[in-house]
Parts: structure tokens; C-alpha cells; sequence
């Protein structure tokens, strides 16, 4: 994947707070392209504006896309939104502090930056929300109605079969960059990762 490895050699380079954002924008631009691209061929992608459900499930992020969004928060934000973001962040890592990782994944707790409906961050979202799509909106509604359901046929969404592989080519190339650098690969929760940069913003910094 060029874009992948020309977006982690530039972080490589620098590890800073804005490498990490703009690895994060790159990427999620390179599966927005795709996305317009199946689309333009006909594809039925359910996503839309407005369109929620998958906002409020566990999602597992790695540690350049908590410094990318911490660094967002801190950085493109007015000020009032962004405390509100981010006391939003610490209040759901602690909630989620005293879960079990099933029990987060049925607690449908909303992510912090979704506000009005609509994520905050959209331009430079975690690979695992960019990737995440469907093809009924329909099937994400009842995942959310029934989230004791996750993971089973009964809550199965119908999927793009080349965005699906393209995405997971994608996030391979990713990490496989990062592990060649000495970076970290192992994921962890996004408010809990975030969370940790607010309370200590002198680890914004890849190592």
C-alpha cells in the first residue's frame, strides 16, 4: 500500500504530535477515495450523515491515532467544545475503567466526540471507524437496539467485500510499517488512550 508506507515513513521521521495527525488524515482520506470510488460504481453504502449507531460501540485504536485526536482536541477545536470533549473522554475511560471489555461492548456508550450526531473528528477518525461500513442501515440499528447480540449471525451486517479487504490490506500495511520503524502496534481503548494524554500531555509522543 504506497499510501500507507509513505504516510508511516513520515511519522517514522518525525514522531511528533502532528506526523501523528497527519498519518491519520491521510488515511482516512485514502478510504474515503475508496468509498467514493465503490459508490460511483453503483454500491448501496447505508452510511450517511446523521447515521450513528456504530458511534456508541468499543472501538480500539492505535497509539499515533489517540496522539492525532488528542492533538485535534487541543488544537482544532474552540475551546469550549473541546473541554467539553475532553471531560467527555475522562468521563466515559473512567466508566469504561470499571468494565469488562463484553460489558463496554453492550453498554452502547456514546463516543465522546459525537456531537450533534456527527463525529468531530471525521477527517482524521481511527482506521477502525473509517473502515467501518454497512450496507443496511436497517441491520447497524438492530446491533444497537440489541448489543447483547454483538458478534453473533443475528446481528451480522451485510458488507463490501473489496472495501472489506482493502481495509484490512490497508491496516496490515499500517502496522506492518510501524512494527518494521520499532513502533507500537497493539491497540487499547479510545477514551482510555486519550484519556491518558489529557491527564498527562507530555506523552504525546510516539516512541
Amino acid at each position: 500500500m504506497v499510501v500507507a508506507r509513505a504516510a508511516v515513513e513520515r511519522l517514522v521521521a518525525d514522531r511528533g504530535p502532528g506526523a501523528c495527525e497527519s498519518l491519520a488524515r491521510d488515511l482516512a482520506c485514502a478510504i474515503d477515495r475508496e468509498w467514493d470510488a465503490a459508490r460511483s460504481t453503483g454500491a448501496a453504502i447505508a452510511c450517511a450523515a446523521g447515521c450513528n449507531f456504530c458511534c456508541h460501540q468499543r472501538v480500539g485504536i492505535l497509539p499515533h491515532e489517540a496522539i492525532a485526536l488528542f492533538r485535534h482536541l487541543r488544537t482544532s477545536m474552540p475551546m469550549e467544545e473541546a473541554a467539553a470533549i475532553g471531560q467527555q473522554i475522562q468521563e466515559n475511560a473512567r466508566r469504561i475503567d470499571a468494565m469488562t471489555a463484553e460489558e463496554h461492548r453492550r453498554a452502547n456508550i456514546a463516543c465522546a466526540f459525537l456531537r450533534g450526531g456527527r463525529c468531530s473528528a471525521y477527517a482524521l477518525r481511527p482506521m477502525a471507524c473509517a473502515t467501518y461500513h454497512s450496507m443496511s442501515r436497517d441491520r447497524c440499528e438492530q446491533a444497537y437496539n440489541r448489543p447483547w447480540d454483538m458478534g453473533t449471525p443475528r446481528n451480522a451486517r451485510p458488507v463490501l467485500r473489496d472495501l472489506k479487504l482493502y481495509s484490512e490490506a490497508l491496516l496490515e500495511a499500517v502496522r506492518s510499517g510501524l512494527a518494521n520503524a520499532g513502533l507500537a502496534t497493539g491497540k487499547g481503548e479510545l477514551h482510555q488512550l486519550v484519556g491518558a494524554l489529557i491527564d498527562d500531555p507530555g506523552a504525546a509522543q510516539l516512541s
